[in-house]
């Protein structure tokens, strides 16, 4: 977790002031729906207004920009591009920061704009107001209708949200706060303390210490995992490690590329899972109305029966008449055979052997499908196994390639020159003692690896009836604990969970074949040999076992 009250806030926004305040802005872009970019020089204040990360800081490295541009981004170049960083201030203790910003406009005439930054959750929001406060352009609008005690929209005065009445922490005194702590109140009492911060205050003197003390950028965890990410010297009740950072930005763009919150990256994993599902439950809809077909059709060999038995008693059957009174030879009674009376008996007996032959069609064609449909569901369900386990935003790029090779996405226009072709697919490497093993970090990958990086007495290695990644060890004689390692490498990176059993089968790469027309990822192999093992917590724990 992530945690920035308004504490925090007033301590991050004068390390963002050193750095920034004198600068001018020369490019302003857009990162997603949801995030933005100035650009000072070479130095990025990156805005993220996404509930699962509302944030402000500058960014190491630069990140990708959507293609299109808000409202909101062109007012901002309109209005800002060349504009001079006067000065960063915090609504009281809020979780708001407002930038002042001067530029020379075309008349030679100074005039102030400011930024509004609010970090609340899904609340978040960015606004740009003149220097009186009315809002020009804003991120996310909301109407009288929509919201009737805060309004947003451009015309409008920026006014600060509505929130319940507390003492300043410069000013509760120390018998008043002793109170508030004794009874848990500190959090709905005191302006600016956020749950976590209130959770871990053990006096008042500890408080003033919070308070009087510089930035403190420490990151908590436990079973290495992130349990909290803080520039306050509080700590959660259970850790067994933690990281200290000598100042925001570096903790900042360290916790992110941890936790792989990138606005960028979340939004495409989030666009790719929700296309991926979407496709998924559309099949599964279409096959459990074909079930339901098949269901209905799967008698449908009694109308050759019945055709048989009309044919039997054809000589007797007049046009006109509405039945026909037989003996069924297959369950060896007498019977009464519905009739069209408007058909011919050759009519009537053609029809019950063409309603036949077409339930028969129906019915294969139905079993067909469905056998397709079951593929693609597997297909897609690899494809979910690979976002769900992505590292990098680069690897969902591979895999939104994929998805659009596939017919899956549409592909982006751009009239002004044809989009380069891939030419070459890369794969992940693992080294362990002196070996190198590969895997496929989506499906182009799994098929790049396993038929063109492979050698023919290669290993190959997959989790069996599982999604996952093809695993290569490039040695025609590895020995017992590298194709043990290879087999954990393969399960870890396979859709089963971890601590279970994952049954890994392994060939010769000469004994796998691609059928034609199968999709990415998929093969067929003999004479395959298998391990079982347990699917572990992470590749540094599948390394160091043998160390």
């Amino acid at each position: 977790m992530l945690y920035i009250d308004g504490i925090s806030l007033n301590k991050i926004k004068n390390e963002i002031k050193e750095n920034l305040i004198g600068k001018k802005i020369n490019k302003i872009t857009q990162n997603s729906e949801l995030s933005l970019t100035l650009h000072f020089g070479k130095t990025e204040l990156f805005f993220s207004c996404s509930p699962t990360l509302p944030a402000c800081y500058i960014r190491e490295g630069s990140e990708a920009s959507e293609g299109e541009n808000s409202g909101l981004i062109l007012n901002l170049r309109k209005y800002l591009n060349n504009g001079m960083l006067l000065d960063i201030e915090q609504l009281g203790l809020d979780r708001i920061l407002i930038f002042k910003f001067s530029k020379l406009n075309e008349l030679g005439q100074i005039k102030i704009y400011k930024i509004y930054f609010e970090m609340m959750g899904k609340h978040s929001n960015f606004f740009l107001t003149d220097k009186d406060n009315e809002i020009m352009e804003l991120l996310k609008r909301f109407s009288l209708e929509e919201n009737k005690l805060r309004p947003l929209f451009p015309g409008m005065i920026y006014e600060q949200p509505i929130t319940a009445e507390k003492v300043s922490p410069y000013e509760v005194s120390e018998e008043k706060f002793r109170q508030l702590l004794a009874h848990g109140l500190v959090f709905r009492e005191v302006e600016g303390v956020g749950k976590a911060l209130s959770d871990a205050l053990q006096s008042y003197e500890h408080f003033q210490k919070i308070l009087s003390d510089p930035l403190m950028p420490r990151i908590y965890y436990r079973d290495r995992k992130i349990v909290l990410g803080t520039v306050l010297e509080i700590a959660p009740k259970n850790y067994d490690s933690v990281m200290e950072f000598s100042s925001y930005k570096e903790f900042i763009n360290y916790y992110i590329e941890s936790q792989k919150l990138s606005s960028s990256y979340l939004n495409l994993k989030s666009k790719l899972l929700e296309k991926v599902n979407r496709e998924t439950k559309k099949n599964e809809k279409i096959i459990r109305s074909i079930e339901i077909e098949k269901e209905e059709k799967k008698d449908y060999e009694r109308y050759k029966e019945l055709g048989d038995i009309l044919a039997s008693v054809l000589y007797s059957v007049k046009r006109g008449d509405t039945h026909a009174i037989a003996y069924d030879f297959y369950i060896n009674e007498m019977i009464s055979i519905e009739l069209d009376p408007l058909l011919s008996p050759q009519g009537n007996l053609e029809k019950y052997y063409k309603r036949y032959n077409k339930m028969k069609k129906g019915l294969e064609i139905s079993s067909e499908r469905a056998l397709k449909l079951f593929e693609e569901i597997e297909y897609l369900n690899s494809v979910k196994n690979f976002l769900e386990s992505s590292e990098d935003f680069e690897n969902l790029k591979g895999i939104e390639s994929e998805l659009i090779s596939q017919g899956y996405i549409k592909p982006e226009k751009n009239f002004n020159k044809k989009k380069k072709i891939q030419k070459e697919l890369k794969y992940g490497v693992i080294e362990w003692r002196g070996d190198t093993i590969l895997y496929g970090r989506n499906n182009l990958e799994n098929d790049n690896l396993s038929f063109k990086a492979a050698g023919k007495e290669d290993w190959w290695f997959h989790a069996k009836d599982i999604p996952g990644s093809h695993v290569i060890i490039k040695d025609e004689d590895p020995s017992e604990e590298l194709v043990y390692k290879a087999c954990e490498i393969a399960g870890f990176y396979s859709k089963a969970n971890t601590g279970d059993k994952v049954k890994i089968d392994f060939v010769k790469r000469k004994n796998l074949n691609k059928p034609k027309g199968s999709k990415p990822g998929f093969v067929i192999y003999t004479g395959e040999k298998s391990l079982t093992v347990i699917k572990k917590n992470s590749i540094e724990e599948i390394l160091k076992e043998s160390d």
